[in-house]
């Protein structure tokens, strides 16, 4: 498995737990982009409108780390400020999956 396929891999994971946890507190999946170009980053924005809160993930291929951030939902993510919820170095070389795992479990404490 080479690195970018195992950051691939690990972006789906923490993005598919999150998107389960998310989803039983009313939150929906609203955006995600991926910038090539810009090291591989990526992010996904989920919202809860009852609420009005949202969280968005962050892969940040600069750095090599994972960002959870959360902001007041004003009916435009664009329009927000984000404040960080956690940061979480990611080693793009390890490949066991007990890492990635461990990696996802400390992300999804953050919200539960």
């Amino acid at each position: 498995m080479n690195r970018t396929k195992n950051i691939d891999d690990t972006c789906e994971l923490i993005k598919e737990s999150l998107n389960d946890t998310l989803n039983k507190k009313g939150y929906e999946l609203i955006k995600q982009e991926y910038h090539e170009e810009s090291f591989g980053s990526r992010f996904f924005v989920w919202v809860n409108r009852i609420e009005k809160h949202c969280f968005r993930l962050i892969w940040d291929g600069k750095d090599s780390w994972f960002v959870l951030e959360e902001s007041p939902y004003v009916y435009d993510s664009e329009k927000v400020a984000w404040a960080d919820v956690i940061i979480v170095p990611f080693d793009s070389n390890v490949k066991k999956s007990e890492y990635k795992i461990e990696l996802t479990k400390s992300i999804i404490e953050e919200i539960e």
